[in-house]
């Protein structure tokens, strides 16, 4: 059964063109020509900024260079600079690098350097030709994807310009988050493979044949989640965590646990590719039957409802423009009068797990979130729509029960699951 299901996922990569490795690179450059056509171009508009420079030495990179260099050259080599300038007039963006270049880096990047210049020396030149009025780097204090100049770079960057250029330097904050946020079309395409895929691996998962009662732990199923992903060549970006529930137990999230019939199992994975950097974040359920069951117990099934009713109240409060906050204040409102008992703590997902742009709720933090919280809900975006309700229920003696559930959704002018959600719990 495993090795038939395994063969089954990797058609479907294949087929998308993620598998075998030389595809996903080719892939990794459609994606990354499109994003710098039309996402750079769009951004860099929207945040008025007109030369954005990403700085990053070798063992010392911004972590937003994943989403920069091509799959040929990972990391940065020595000093690695990479400059973005935006013409108000044309509305193009021009995308230059500075320092060395793989053969790859070379078709998506102009080599700015000239002969005999330093890279200093060339981004004094850009930015006396270019005259940006507003130069971003990489400064956030909201955001560590949106950070990582170093006081070294720092420094050499205003020695270059002197302190008349200095001024002109500003945090590309703003532009980071909406380069990182913004999925492409192509991008979309992929995730949707990636989510589906995900799930395929939670079903091979939980699935009878791997378990053996009162001998298979918690631990044992994580572990074929991740030997399963890593036979796929991707990879887990957490995790993947997998814990269970159980009548009498002392946590509604018990891990490394001896599985019994009747526990409630929940798992928590994401994968990312070798060279695509999309990310997946998925929760599912699944219940282990007890003897004489055939079905999961109605008040558990009903349970799992309450949690599909909180995701589309959540969903229906998306709104283009409305901040994080005001999604999660609507959502728990509506969700209370309705008679639930929420929690609500959706993150952006896409070229980061916990991605750029407006959170909504934290599990930490249920209320209004300063920063991150107030930013608006844009188009293009991919986000883990994250959450649990809870209730007593008697098939436990009152117990209370949680039902976690996380799926990725699509933003545009309104929600769509990416690629479906559970509305049963997997029986065992």
């Amino acid at each position: 059964m495993y090795e038939e299901k395994l063969a089954a996922i990797r058609g479907k990569l294949e087929a998308a063109g993620l598998l075998p490795l030389e595809r996903q690179a080719q892939r990794s450059m459609e994606i990354m020509r499109e994003r710098l056509d039309t996402v750079l171009p769009w951004a860099m508009a929207e945040s008025g900024i007109d030369l954005w420079l990403v700085m990053g030495k070798e063992n010392g990179e911004p972590p937003i260079f994943k989403t920069m260099l091509t799959w040929d050259m990972p990391h940065a080599r020595r000093n690695t600079i990479l400059a973005f300038s935006y013409d108000r007039s044309t509305g193009k963006a021009r995308a230059m690098s500075i320092g060395m270049q793989s053969p790859e880096m070379a078709k998506l990047y102009e080599n700015a350097m000239k002969p005999g210049e330093t890279p200093w020396q060339c981004v004094a030149r850009l930015v006396e030709e270019l005259q940006p009025e507003r130069i971003g780097v990489e400064r956030s204090d909201l955001y560590g994807f949106c950070d990582g100049l170093t006081e070294t770079f720092s420094n050499s960057l205003r020695a270059a310009l002197g302190e008349a250029g200095w001024q002109r330097v500003c945090s590309a904050e703003d532009l980071s988050v909406r380069w990182l946020q913004r999925v492409t079309d192509t991008e979309l395409q992929v995730l949707e493979v990636l989510t589906e895929v995900t799930q395929d691996i939670i079903d091979l998962t939980f699935h009878p044949d791997n378990l053996q009662m009162g001998v298979t732990t918690t631990s044992d199923l994580e572990w074929i989640m991740r030997n399963t992903i890593n036979r796929l060549g991707f990879d887990f970006w957490f995790g993947p965590d997998i814990d269970l529930q159980r009548r009498g137990g002392t946590s509604s999230r018990m891990f490394e646990e001896v599985i019994q019939p009747g526990d409630l199992l929940h798992c928590d994975i994401g994968i990312v590719g070798r060279f695509i950097q999309l990310h997946t974040d998925i929760q599912r359920l699944a219940y282990v039957l007890r003897p004489g069951e055939t079905q999961v117990p109605a008040s558990l099934a009903a349970l799992l409802k309450k949690g599909n009713q909180l995701q589309d109240i959540v969903a229906a409060n998306f709104k283009l423009g409305a901040s994080g906050n005001d999604v999660f204040a609507a959502s728990i409102a509506q969700a209370k009068d309705a008679g639930l008992k929420p929690m609500v703590y959706t993150h952006p997902v896409g070229t980061f797990g916990h991605g750029a742009g407006p959170m909504v709720g934290r599990y930490d933090q249920q209320g209004p979130i300063a920063g991150t919280g107030e930013r608006p809900i844009e188009n293009g975006t991919c986000y883990a729509l994250e959450l649990n309700i809870h209730d007593d229920l008697d098939i436990w003696d009152n117990q209370e029960i949680f039902i976690y559930l996380e799926e990725d959704i699509y933003f545009r002018d309104a929600v769509r699951f990416v690629h479906g959600r559970q509305t049963e719990i997997i029986p065992m």
